[in-house]
């Protein structure tokens, strides 16, 4: 509804109401009408800004709201809260319009809503002219209405009321802004003199002073608010202060309020019994003031301060307003350095009171007042809660949270149960008490409140002082001490650049924390001072409460916030050198970390169980306890949890939160570290009494104590704890990393803590200086607890055993991590003296324990490899000097572990194995700059070979020192000290061979050759062999050919050439190389056979390397003396033994056939690779005959793998001979005898698993290269053997699998083919030998097939197919050879043919979707014209037997072999058109010459007899065909016994009436010729007999059937019979042969037999 209508509405509506009534209040109604409609009718904002301007307009408004009458007064505020809100109402009626919303602000609710609506528009819209007067008008309507007794009056009231004093305030906000344009001429009463105040900021000072005496209950001066209750005027008062706070800090006559009504008001609160809206409301002010305005009211607020520590006595005040009190102190606390100042300015100051101090203090009361609501114990443990004792929880969950699985350990084991202790749970309030603002009366507050506010108080008390001083103690100037990977790894301290940087004393010195006290800056010097008082004189109190906290019963994140606190102001007192409170917070928390009652518990169970040695104890320099040792048995332990539960008493332990007092402990260790001085020991002792409880038993008992409760899953507390230990080893590894920057006599004093456990030294007392404005009392500690934390030990040697595993591996980590201080200080000043002599004592001593004696040592390797490595870069006179020094202390340990006459221990062979990674250590790092020492070098190697009795010892002082190798065996002295002794090996030779004096090479060799000589550890031999490759090739990278190839020559003639090469290898390098060659051949024979292997190849890979660079005489001198009789003598090794049979040497040496296999490889290669620089040497023939006869030895063993290599040796040598060449003669002729002389066959006593693939491919091959080379002078007989032996090759091959070689050849087959294919067919005898072996060939298939179910083997589909493409191509190419036809060559081979024919489907195999049959039969009519036509031309029985073998092939085309083994009817239509097609093209090229008198009557018989039998549709019985001895005619006219069964027709119907037609056409040719008459003769009576077939099975079936009718097919057949009889006319003279017939002639001659 808009404006205009609503105003026209009420108008009418008062007009209409008080036409009797109220005269004035209807005229004026009716004046207010008319104008209303003389206003131009357009926007709402128009209409408003005309109203505006007619005061007249709200006269009736008035007037209704003045008659008080609820109906009038409503229209009226209804109206004028609607101008109101539409800026319509004119500025000169504000106070109009106020006076009417005051007279009727009791007429009803929705009048006093329509006020309260009205109001926020009224200060918004009119803010300029809503000041003085009217603005205390308008808040006094507020607060009116803020007094009714209708809830939601009120409420909107009161919301009204805060609305319109923050936007009062806000008003103020920006005048402040536009101060400049608004004159100030107010004034109001300031401190000292009168401040004068602009409109906006006079209005907010009078409101809120009128707040302010509404809250004391005094009259107000500018608002009258009588009607607001003081707890109303608190909020408002707090929301003022809390929303406008810079506002108020730049008002001070608002803070002059703050201090002359509000202070005082809530200081009487504190001492005085309000109720709790007004004392929660008081306390909210104080809170605000305290936190924000300290400085403007510190002399007030010591006085509240007192009264607040009054009230947090439980006796002082009730539990609510002690709650209050203590959040209100808790803010205190925590605003930064709020509680600072407070002691400067009262603690410090002139007269002051000790305000902090004592807060302190009452923090130590309220601690210690109630013990059991705490639950207060020996050490610290998880709350429970306040819930009955038959309750508990899942000690796995309290342990994981950080407790010790819900019970607190006594020393004798029992333990207490339900501790109710401070949780969040049930610690806290949900609504903090200062914020309960609805509540009339105290809320409850829980029992342990004021605790948690305490723990809260002391963590910001720490946190603000660190604030402070940590800034402070930071270097500015220090470098980032932490080293790159590089630099840590070679122990310097390095620049950008890689130069070396001297580690000073100055350098050290920044990495010591300054002290702030020591500071000249007096912006800051204030504070620090304060800090420092406030340490030094409240550390008691401080150590107190937080001690008795420390073995309360907290939740997790309450006792890590007091570690965290603790940890805090104990480092601020460090860093002050505060060393009395320092040094008293250090001991409490170590006594937190390892309570005593655990300690002497863990001491009597290490007493009962001795300490075992760990070799990881003494590994693990850094940590204290595998955290995976708890983690992996926690599984297992659980199983039988129970059982041990009952068996086992649980003992005082560690738990989680005594680590995290350890790892605090050593988090300010680090921090302070060098500054600890003596004190140091402090942390040293609780590490040591800490490990000792972890390794005092095994991990099971810990995780098995960790189960003492009713909880039955204890992963989680396994997890926890371990979690826990890491976290203590981390804090323990950066500890010790960071002594490395301490100053010299703080890292003595580490030292000095560290060592004076071992042997049990005592330590001077800490000593620390104190501030002598400090005396705090003394810290009281237990007589029991000596230097070095282990009571009740009484005996030295388990003191000893147990501090060994402590002290060592730290003495190691603080060596490794401190060597540029022990290499660039003195060693008396730097600690390096004092630590050399402690732990010598521990590895020479042979009383000390074996694992301590290890670390020992290792840490003096290390250390002096570690010296070695770090003077790299200084001169090379320093630098030798260091490492002759440093090398010899390695061999000096050598040598002293041997000089004893006892036998080895196992300690003494680690320490050797510790000296040799030294040693490697070195040669890694040093490279090139390694320029002294190398005789010491390979005598320290040396030494892991066993010596004889004869050796003399070494002396490690004398400069040159010789070994003598002849008493040196192969032997190692240790299989572990072998390897790590050969990994140096491997470094020498791999990186210093070029830098090693050459007198010093012999000794290297020998060396080299027993690594390799060597049975204990193949790798390590396999290895050094590789070496001994590298050797080579680096002495072969020198100019050593000329030199070489002269001592070859002399060496030729000499018989002990080993001895000659010994005597010159110490100055000729050719001589170093040929003595490494002869190890070599010496590892061939001599050594095992995978090393025997490498060799081998390694010997291969030299020559093939640099074997062209050899001269002839070398070549000759390497063949016969190095490379053949490699092979010789491994041969050697198959032969029978004198009282074996040979069966039994090769089973014995089968595992050595693929090194021999190698062998055969490698030596045929070399000869390859290099065959033109041997076939130069003129005893090429002889040197050919050795390697035949080693080959031939081979071939004796009649192993398939040997064969296999020898003839892959054969062919690779001769691929690289050329056929041009005649150096080759002689050789070719012996190796064509050679491989003539065998097939690589199986012999009886070898293995039939073994394949002969390989063998047969290899042999093929080698005939490949051999006819290659002699094709044009090999004789005839030598070729058809060759051709036997390839097809015995196919033939016998065992190979590939079933089904592999049907679409494609095998390997064999290939090559095998392919050699036969490039045969030479222009010698005599050949091309019949080619047919005859392609004919062979095709038949392999069907051989192989008949004996498919005895034999495993290749198939021979795919040979077979392709034999019979190339026997057409040798019949095509050759068929007018004579020797063809005047052999039975091509009749034999037609045989094979007529042979895949006939099988037809008995083999079903296909090759590549042919099947074998098909493509013989394309075969045989391809050639079939051309063959015929020659047959006129050869003999009769040669041109017979053709003609007989194309006869039986017709039959085979006809027939269907094997049909009932093919159950497609598809591919049975598919094949039968395939052989009607090829019988008709055949029977075209047959039967014109079929019938010629030079062919017998057997050829005819065979073709007409085929076609008689193809042609049978249904079978008949088997006496209804005679044999073929007799006449078809006999008999015909018998009838046999009938049948009613179903005969099946034949499957081939068409192709049997396509041979039925054929019969009948041969027997009634119409020609006269004699041909004619022959065929006629042939066929006539095998009609007869085929036409009376169907009509006797009529004649004798059909009376059984009865009315049944004659099958189909049956009736068909019979049918065709008598229409072919009806049409017959036989040749006259058909039957005028047979002797049934009895010389009956004529064409109707037949129907005689019929008919009858």
């Amino acid at each position: 509804m808009t404006t205009t209508t609503l105003l026209s509405n009420e108008l009418s509506s008062l007009i209409s109401d008080s036409k009797r009534r109220n005269t004035d209040l209807r005229n004026a109604a009716e004046r207010s009408l008319q104008e209303l409609k003389s206003l131009p009718s357009t926007s709402e904002q128009q209409v408003a800004a005309d109203l505006s301007r007619r005061p007249a307009f709200i006269d009736p408004f008035l007037i209704a709201c003045e008659t008080r009458n609820t109906k009038f007064a409503g229209s009226g505020v209804t109206c004028l809260q609607r101008l109101v809100i539409g800026k319509g109402l004119p500025k000169s009626k504000l106070k109009n319009a106020l006076d009417a919303f005051n007279a009727c602000a009791d007429l009803g609710l929705e009048i006093q809503l329509k006020v309260l609506q009205a109001l926020p528009a009224l200060l918004q819209n009119y803010a300029n002219e809503l000041e003085g007067e009217l603005l205390a008008g308008a808040l006094q309507v507020c607060c009116f209405l803020q007094s009714a007794k209708a809830p939601t009056v009120s409420g909107v009231a009161a919301a009204t009321l805060q609305q319109l004093v923050t936007a009062i305030f806000e008003k103020v906000s920006d005048e402040d802004r536009t101060a400049s344009q608004i004159p100030a001429h107010h004034e109001v009463p300031g401190d000292g003199e009168p401040i004068v105040l602009r409109p906006a900021a006079f209005d907010a000072y009078r409101v809120f002073r009128d707040l302010a005496l509404a809250a004391e209950g005094r009259p107000t001066k500018f608002v009258q608010l009588n009607s607001l209750s003081p707890e109303s005027s608190l909020e408002l008062v707090h929301s003022c202060i809390s929303s406008n706070g810079r506002l108020f800090a730049l008002h001070p006559e608002l803070l002059s309020t703050i201090g002359s009504n509000l202070l005082p008001l809530v200081t009487n609160a504190l001492s005085e019994k309000l109720g709790f809206p007004m004392t929660v409301r008081c306390m909210r002010i104080l809170d605000l003031t305290l936190n924000r305005y300290f400085h403007r009211f510190s002399e007030e607020l010591e006085v509240a301060l007192g009264l607040l520590n009054h009230s947090l006595d439980a006796d002082a005040a009730t539990p609510w307003k002690r709650a209050i009190s203590a959040e209100v102190v808790r803010h205190f606390f925590t605003n930064g350095g709020l509680v600072i100042e407070a002691y400067a300015r009262f603690d410090q100051g002139e007269g002051g009171k000790p305000v902090v101090q004592d807060l302190l203090a009452t923090f130590v009361r309220l601690s210690a007042e109630k013990p059991a609501v705490i639950g207060l114990g020996q050490q610290s443990s998880v709350p429970i809660g306040p819930s009955s004792k038959a309750e508990s929880s899942d000690p796995a969950t309290l342990e994981a949270a950080g407790g010790v699985a819900g019970v607190i350990s006594s020393a004798l084991g029992v333990t207490e149960t339900n501790v109710a202790g401070i949780s969040s749970q049930w610690s806290l309030p949900r609504t903090a008490c200062l914020d309960q603002l609805d509540k009339v009366d105290g809320p409850p507050v829980p029992e342990t409140y004021v605790y948690t506010i305490v723990l809260e108080c002391l963590n910001s008390l720490s946190d603000s002082l660190a604030r402070v001083i940590l800034p402070l103690t930071v270097q500015q100037d220090q470098p980032d001490n932490r080293q790159t990977d590089d630099g840590q790894a070679n122990g310097r301290l390095t620049d950008g650049s890689g130069t070396r940087l001297p580690r000073s004393k100055s350098f050290r010195m920044r990495s010591i924390p300054v002290n702030p006290l020591d500071v000249e800056d007096g912006s800051i010097d204030p504070r620090v001072r304060a800090v420092g008082g406030l340490v030094g004189s409240c550390w008691p109190a401080w150590l107190a409460t937080s001690s008795t906290f420390l073995n309360a019963a907290l939740e997790e994140q309450y006792y890590r916030n007091l570690i965290k606190a603790y940890q805090r102001f104990t480092q601020v007192a460090g860093l002050l050198r505060l060393s009395t409170p320092r040094d008293a917070l250090l001991t409490t928390l170590s006594k937190s970390a390892v309570p005593l009652h655990v300690l002497s518990a863990a001491n009597s169970d290490g007493a009962r169980s001795p300490v075992a040695e760990s070799p990881r104890v003494f590994s693990n320099p850094k940590n204290l306890l595998s955290v995976d040792s708890l983690v992996s048995q926690a599984t297992s332990l659980s199983i039988d949890r129970d059982r041990r539960q009952s068996a086992e008493p649980p003992r005082p332990m560690l738990t989680t939160r005594n680590l995290l007092c350890l790892r605090a402990l050593l988090n300010l260790a680090i921090a302070l570290g060098p500054t600890l001085g003596t004190s140091f020991s402090v942390v040293v002792d609780t590490l040591r009494q800490a490990d000792l409880i972890l390794s005092s038993g095994p991990a099971q008992s810990f995780v098995r104590q960790s189960m003492t409760g009713k909880g039955q899953d204890t992963a989680a507390a396994v997890q926890a704890f371990s979690a826990e230990v890491a976290a203590v080893e981390s804090a323990a590894s950066r500890l010790i990393e960071s002594t490395a920057d301490y100053p010299n006599d703080a890292f003595m004093n580490v030292l000095k803590a560290f060592s004076r456990l071992l042997g049990a030294k005592s330590l001077e007392p800490p000593l620390s200086p104190r501030l002598s404005q400090v005396s705090p009392p003394s810290t009281p500690t237990s007589k029991h607890r000596t230097f070095s934390g282990l009571p009740g030990i009484s005996t030295l040697a388990e003191m000893q055993a147990r501090d060994y595993q402590f002290v060592v591996p730290k003495l190691g980590a603080l060596a490794e991590l401190n060597i540029p201080r022990f290499v660039s200080d003195e060693p008396s000043s730097s600690g390096w003296d004092h630590l050399v002599n402690e732990l010598a004592q521990v590895a020479t001593g042979s009383a000390c324990p074996r694992e301590a004696r290890r670390a020992a040592g290792n840490i003096l390797c290390k250390s002096a490899a570690s010296t070695i490595l770090a003077v790299l870069a200084e001169d090379d006179d320093i630098k030798a000097s260091i490492q002759r020094r440093g090398l010899a202390v390695l061999l000096q340990i050598v040598d002293g572990i041997y000089s004893k006459d006892s036998e080895l221990t196992s300690t003494d062979l680690d320490i050797q194995v510790l000296v040799f990674e030294a040693l490697k250590a070195v040669l890694e790092r040093c490279g090139d700059s390694l320029i002294a020492g190398w005789n010491k070098t390979l005598a320290i190697i040396g030494s892991t070979f066993e010596r004889t009795e004869e050796a003399s010892a070494t002396d490690p002082g004398n400069a040159d020192i010789s070994i003598e190798w002849q008493h040196v065996t192969e032997d190692f002295v240790s299989v572990p000290v072998g390897r790590v002794a050969f990994s140096a090996m491997q470094l020498v030779c791999s990186d210093f061979l070029a830098v090693i004096p050459n007198s010093e090479i012999p000794s290297l060799l020998e060396l080299l050759r027993r690594f390799i000589g060597q049975s204990e550890d193949l790798n390590v031999a396999l290895t050094s062999v590789t070496i001994a490759w590298n050797v080579s090739n680096q002495m072969l990278g020198a100019e050593l050919d000329t030199e070489l190839d002269v001592m070859a020559s002399a060496l030729l003639e000499v018989d002990d050439k080993e001895e000659r090469i010994r005597r010159e290898a110490g100055t000729s390098k050719a001589a170093q190389l040929m003595l490494l060659l002869l190890h070599i051949c010496q590892a061939v024979c001599e050594t095992q056979r995978e090393v025997r292997n490498a060799a081998f190849q390694t010997l291969c890979s030299i020559f093939k390397s640099h074997g062209s660079r050899f001269h002839q005489a070398t070549w000759d001198l390497m063949l016969r003396s190095i490379i053949f009789p490699v092979a010789a003598e491994d041969v050697i090794t198959y032969q029978p033994s004198k009282n074996g049979s040979r069966k039994e040497t090769l089973n014995v040496r089968r595992s050595d056939v693929d090194s021999s296999r190698a062998i055969i490889s490698g030596v045929s290669d070399l000869v390859a690779q290099h065959i033109r620089d041997i076939e130069r040497l003129q005893g090429l023939p002889r040197l050919w005959e050795v390697f035949l006869s080693t080959m031939e030895a081979y071939l004796d063993c009649e192993r398939h793998a040997l064969n296999t290599a020898v003839y892959q040796a054969v062919s690779s040598v001769l691929s690289r001979v050329d056929a041009e060449s005649k150096q080759w003669t002689t050789p070719l002729y012996r190796t064509i005898a050679f491989w003539l002389k065998r097939l690589p066959g199986q012999a009886d006593d070898m293995r039939t698993s073994d394949s002969n693939q390989r063998a047969y491919s290899a042999y093929l091959e080698a005939a490949s290269e051999l006819y290659r080379l002699t094709k044009d002078s090999m004789s005839p007989p030598q070729t058809r053997k060759l051709i036997d032996n390839i097809c015995e090759c196919i033939r016998t091959s065992d190979g590939p699998g079933p089904r592999a070689d049907v679409n494609n050849l095998s390997p064999v087959q290939a090559k095998a083919l392919d050699l036969l294919k490039q045969m030479r067919t222009n010698l005599s005898s050949l091309p019949s030998r080619l047919i005859t072996a392609a004919a062979e060939l095709s038949l392999l298939y069907c051989d192989a097939a008949d004996h498919s179910e005895t034999k495993q083997g290749p198939t021979f589909v795919a040979i077979s197919s392709e034999a019979i493409d190339w026997f057409r191509a040798l019949i095509e190419a050759h068929l007018g050879v004579p020797e063809i036809y005047e052999t039975d060559t091509l009749s034999s081979a037609l045989k094979s043919f007529r042979r895949m024919i006939a099988a037809k489907y008995r083999f079903q195999t296909e090759h590549k979707g042919v099947a074998l049959w098909r493509r013989a039969t394309f075969t045989a009519l391809a050639i079939c014209p051309a063959v015929l036509r020659l047959t006129d031309d050869c003999e009769q029985s040669t041109g017979n037997a053709i003609w007989g073998e194309f006869a039986s092939i017709a039959a085979g085309i006809v027939a269907a072999g094997g049909l009932d083994r093919v159950g497609d009817r598809v591919k049975i239509e598919e094949d039968e058109s395939f052989d009607v097609e090829n019988f008709r093209n055949l029977r075209s090229q047959l039967v014109p010459g079929l019938g010629r008198a030079e062919l017998n009557d057997g050829v005819r018989q065979i073709y007409c007899q085929a076609i008689f039998e193809a042609s049978i549709v249904h079978q008949p019985e088997p006496e209804e065909i005679l044999e073929s001895s007799h006449s078809p005619l006999e008999e015909l006219g018998k009838i046999r016994r009938g049948r009613v069964k179903h005969v099946p027709y034949s499957q081939r119907e068409r192709m049997s009436y396509v041979c039925f037609e054929e019969l009948i056409a041969l027997s009634s040719q119409s020609d006269d010729s004699e041909e004619a008459m022959k065929l006629a003769q042939a066929a006539a009576p095998l009609l007869i007999l085929r036409l009376a077939i169907p009509i006797r099975a009529y004649i004798a079936d059909q009376p059984l059937r009865g009315r049944r009718p004659q099958p189909l097919s049956e009736l068909e057949e019979l049918l065709f019979c008598f229409e072919q009889i009806k049409r017959l006319g036989l040749h006259p003279q058909a039957l005028a042969h047979d002797p049934v017939a009895e010389g009956r002639t004529g064409s109707s001659a037949h129907l005689q037999f019929l008919l009858s």
